[in-house]
């Protein structure tokens, strides 16, 4: 995952238009509660769900990613892709999305009735999604 941000909020129209595959998401995956998707300097640019404010969200996972690069740096692990929390009462997944010009993050927070394997294919398959929206891989 690269560092830096510089993401403004995108305009009305590509906002709807990446709400879309978040929504999707959030619907076809049993115990998604909210999916956002962030900015690597910590700002939402678009939720689907209800649960938690969007823009803690965003700074958090942002925070969560940028410590897990630095972990994944020190013992030579390569690129970061992906980041699992698990607690007592649920899930948050989060992803890097290669975007251009910069990277951007998608986070997933589930309850205990999500299959962990069910919300990371699907995660990826949303990223994809967004990505194609933004013109990218």
């Amino acid at each position: 995952m690269a560092e830096g941000g510089g993401h403004g909020l995108p305009d009305a129209a590509l906002r709807r238009r990446l709400a879309r595959p978040l929504e999707a998401f959030a619907e076809r995956v049993e115990g998604v509660r909210s999916v956002v998707l962030a900015s690597v300097d910590g700002f939402a640019l678009v939720q689907a769900g209800t649960q938690g404010n969007s823009e803690r969200l965003a700074a958090m996972t942002s925070a969560m990613l940028a410590l897990a690069v630095a972990v994944g740096r020190e013992l030579a692990l390569g690129d970061l892709q992906t980041l699992m929390l698990e607690a007592g009462e649920g899930k948050v997944l989060m992803l890097a999305l290669p975007a251009r010009p910069a990277p951007l993050l998608l986070m997933a927070a589930c309850d205990r009735r999500s299959v962990i394997g069910q919300v990371l294919w699907n995660a990826r398959e949303c990223g994809q999604a967004v990505l194609a929206e933004l013109g990218g891989p």
